[in-house]
């Protein structure tokens, strides 16, 4: 094993070394915070010789369960196997900048789930966020064990006393009337006019629309296969769900705008990504984000749909949370279901396994809810008017008279 480096993270010097497992052969990185980043290399090998002879670094592979949080997250991060590109980075980010920066230098099976509870809820994020917190830390902690760092048994994992933590996301979906989409639509060049059409109409995601090449449009036979994503600027082979890999339906009227775009831009080799970027010389998809802050919500400022005042973004005079690709798929949902569509057509065209999602997706518009409201009022509400009134049913008495 290498004799070990430093880090200087956060004004510390971090003296980190691995160790291997001998069942497993795997590696495990270690850290010891050796004092201040102030000190130099030849100082702090000083300091970790005289840790090394006082027993306080161990460089032999200990089974014990006094592990440092720190350790076995980076256990976790180096050793799990991954399904998917964009569940690693996730984690890798909650771990190192979130969990790691609190949790790290205490030994993980002294933690106390009332410090993690109270914790995660001082924590100024969304239930949703706060969530996914808890339950990283539960992972890590599990396979921890399933690796043998950690002793067996719930005793030795503080996270499965962790409870009452909410978990229902208090994030508002923004929709758009088929007017207001229009009207951003309008102010939109042709290579972002073409995106969101694109997702307002098929309510494919953000992350299957990047990573689209023409070869995956299938003119004849109008429609598109889903064989990849870009996430976290990765291509990532196959779709979010078994259902996703589906072929999502292309409109003659769509499939014209495609043509028109890739008569236009210069990346229009069937291998190409239909929405390459010019930066990278078309090596990659654009970014999403970027067309978003850059493109689309100034187009929706521009077109009246969006307010910004003092820095905030409005919509009606509401706040806005969010505002990007994936209010359009909230948008088409309820669209689709005000128009009296089909369920299982609108289940089939946003490529759900089941009709459950359709309550998530699907708002109503104001006026909608106006009409449905006034209908109600007219059967209830007294009109000073008589004529305004429906006519009383005859009571069976007066007919029988």
């Amino acid at each position: 094993m290498a004799q070990g480096w430093f880090r200087r993270p956060k004004g510390r010097l971090v003296y980190v070394w691995q160790i291997e497992d001998p069942k497993t052969g795997r590696k495990l990185e270690r850290a010891k915070v050796v004092g201040d980043a102030t000190l130099s290399d030849e100082e702090g090998w000083q300091v970790v010789g005289k840790l090394k002879a006082e027993g306080v670094i161990k460089t032999d592979f200990d089974p014990s369960p006094d592990r440092l949080f720190s350790e076995i997250a980076s256990y976790y991060l180096a050793n799990k196997e991954w399904k998917k590109q964009s569940t690693k980075v996730l984690q890798t980010q909650i771990v190192n900048e979130i969990l790691v920066p609190r949790w790290g230098a205490q030994v993980a099976v002294k933690i106390k789930p009332k410090e993690v509870k109270s914790w995660l809820r001082s924590l100024d994020v969304e239930n949703g966020t706060r969530y996914k917190y808890k339950t990283v830390m539960g992972t890590v902690f599990t396979f921890s064990q399933s690796e043998g760092l950690l002793p067996l048994g719930e005793a030795y994992n503080p996270i499965s006393y962790v409870t009452g933590i909410p978990t229902a996301s208090d994030y508002e979906a923004i929709v758009l009337t088929p007017e207001q989409a229009l009207k951003v639509l309008d102010e939109l060049q042709q290579l972002e006019y073409t995106m969101i059409m694109l997702l307002a109409v098929t309510g494919i995601r953000s992350s299957e629309m990047l990573g689209l090449r023409w070869c995956d449009i299938l003119w004849g036979r109008s429609e598109m296969k889903i064989r990849q994503t870009f996430v976290h600027g990765k291509i990532q082979l196959g779709a979010k769900t078994k259902l996703s890999k589906s072929t999502v339906t292309l409109h003659p009227i769509l499939a014209q705008l495609l043509k028109d775009w890739r008569a236009e831009t210069p990346y229009a080799g069937d291998n190409d990504y239909v929405f390459a970027s010019r930066k990278t010389s078309g090596k990659t998809p654009r970014y999403g984000s970027v067309v978003v802050e850059d493109h689309l919500r100034p187009a929706a400022v521009r077109a009246g749909v969006l307010e910004v005042r003092d820095g905030k973004v409005y919509i009606e005079g509401e706040f806005v949370k969010r505002f990007g690709f994936h209010t359009f798929r909230h948008s088409l949902t309820s669209w689709l279901m005000a128009n009296g569509e089909n369920p299982q057509i609108v289940r089939a065209m946003l490529r759900w396994t089941n009709l459950n999602m359709l309550a998530h997706y699907t708002h109503g518009f104001k006026a909608d809810k106006l009409e449905a409201q006034g209908a109600v009022l007219k059967k209830l509400v007294r009109s000073s008017n008589p004529s305004d009134r429906e006519p009383e049913r005859e009571s069976e008495e007066v007919k029988s008279s």
